[in-house]
């Protein structure tokens, strides 16, 4: 099967555009069962809330593997759509969420929400790797050195900075301006604990699977959509970022324990 995930950022969000030369041969996704629509579609539309590179692809890999129902996205990513996830830019009940980068709008149909929180620090790199390498690609070491033509700093400086601050406001918005029910979701968690966590998930969705149904997905959690660590030897943040990532972690790390405290909300997990 052709797969775009090791592509560029050519086709990510993209109105139809793809990069011929993202495709790769790579093994189609052996799912636990036949993946379904909804149906009939449910009334409520549930939110997959994240910042990129969170994990929320590999999070909806998780819940297709234990559920085999579809899930949608607000974007239309060709590259996952034809390797596993064919609701991409399906935003209705007939899916089982509906994944999204962007802060809540008076206007969206989402009636509650998961949040995916993973640290700024590892949430930034993924996603800057995958603006030069796509899903599961690796940055070459040179691209965070290159220089901006528009200041003296490094495009990765300045891109740590702006991202930072987006980080910082997608989850302080989704935490006080949100007025449905929200699942609050960690994802170094999820990596430590992903039986219990995904359980914690279906139960939010109120969504019963069987026990060998949890099993298979547990044997097959790993899928092909989480990159692979390279540069062990390499530390592309300085002393200054790590200062400015902890302040905005604990920040929003303090206004999550407000949420849980003035919720008294069972559906925030633990870090």
């Amino acid at each position: 099967m052709l797969s775009p995930l090791h592509g560029s950022r050519g086709g990510y969000y993209a109105g139809g555009y793809m990069n011929n030369f993202a495709f790769r041969h790579d093994p189609p996704v052996n799912w636990c069962s036949e993946l379904k629509w909804r149906s009939p579609p449910s009334p409520d539309v549930v939110a997959l809330v994240s910042y990129p590179g969170s994990g929320n692809t590999w999070l909806r890999y998780l819940l297709q593997q234990v559920t085999g129902v579809v899930t949608g996205s607000i974007y239309m990513d060709y590259g996952l759509r034809v390797h596993g996830f064919p609701a991409e830019n399906v935003t209705d009940g007939s899916v089982l969420v509906v994944k999204t980068h962007a802060v809540p709008m008076d206007s969206d149909k989402f009636r509650s929400a998961i949040l995916l929180i993973r640290n700024p620090r590892d949430a930034i790199l993924a996603d800057f790797h995958r603006l030069h390498r796509g899903h599961i690609g690796t940055a070459p070491k040179s691209a965070f050195k290159k220089k901006s033509h528009e200041n003296k700093k490094s495009d990765w400086s300045t891109y740590v900075s702006t991202q930072l601050t987006a980080w910082e406001t997608l989850h302080q918005m989704w935490l006080t301006r949100f007025p449905g029910p929200l699942h609050i979701v960690f994802y170094e968690v999820l990596v430590r604990d992903t039986r219990n966590t995904l359980q914690g998930i279906l139960d939010f969705l109120n969504y019963n699977v069987t026990e060998a149904d949890m099993n298979c997905a547990m044997a097959n959690k790993e899928g092909i959509y989480r990159r692979k660590k390279k540069h062990q030897d390499f530390e592309p943040f300085t002393a200054d970022m790590y200062k400015a990532l902890d302040q905005v972690r604990n920040k929003v790390l303090s206004m999550v324990m407000d949420y849980k405290r003035k919720h008294d909300n069972p559906h925030v997990g633990k870090t």
